[in-house]
């Protein structure tokens, strides 16, 4: 074989037919997409996952501490004997769950989701996360419709007793063991978010299984 033909050869070797070349563009791209770059999901910078975990800590003790407050309000309206006491108790009961409670409880909700989303815990993938939005859904609109209304109800029994003896009627009843409920409920929220307990969903195994495979 003579010296061109010799290197033509190899030149036709080394080179790469269109055809394959189209079906290695294809296998390269496959699942990543057309410009060969994997889609990724909501991820938190550094500074975003410490700021909004900031808000979340923050916010999340201020609603465990309002709600003991809000406890603690509770069995004064329903023990006291005077009219004067039962009224601001049950005014202060009504002016910190239209403000402060609403504030928090949602700002800590919506960080909580934040952070579940943005970070590798994720948001369905571990049981602790799964049984805190429970409970943070459940005191959501437990809280808003059914304890609100009735903190309305009592505060406006107790202003219209004047100087008689408070007359807040069944309001006082149901708020006596429901408020003190929530925050047994909210702090086994904080207990459970920082023990961790109970391992992986279902979901969460199965994307496990995904990112070993990979």
């Amino acid at each position: 074989m003579s010296a061109p033909q010799s290197a033509e050869r190899r030149h036709t070797e080394g080179t790469i037919a269109p055809g394959n070349t189209k079906k290695q563009t294809a296998g390269k791209n496959g699942k990543d997409g057309k410009d060969g770059k994997k889609k990724k999901r909501f991820e938190l910078s550094r500074r975003g996952r410490r700021l909004t975990l900031a808000i979340h800590v923050v916010t999340s003790v201020g609603w465990v501490g309002l709600s003991l407050a809000m406890a603690v309000l509770a069995v004064m309206g329903y023990t006291t004997d005077d009219a004067a006491i039962a009224k601001g108790v049950y005014y202060a009961m009504y002016v910190f769950d239209d403000t402060a409670v609403t504030v928090f409880s949602i700002v800590a909700a919506v960080s909580g989701i934040v952070l579940s989303c943005g970070t590798v815990w994720g948001m369905l993938l571990h049981w602790w996360i799964v049984v805190k939005w429970v409970i943070t859904l459940f005191m959501t609109v437990f809280a808003w419709f059914v304890i609100h209304p009735i903190v309305m109800k009592a505060a406006e029994n107790t202003a219209e007793a004047g100087g008689a003896p408070p007359r807040p009627g069944w309001p006082a009843d149901f708020l006596l063991w429901s408020v003190p409920l929530l925050f047994v409920l909210l702090t086994v929220a904080a207990v459970v978010s920082v023990y961790k307990p109970w391992g992986r969903t279902a979901r969460g195994r199965r994307a496990t299984t995904r990112t070993r495979r990979t």
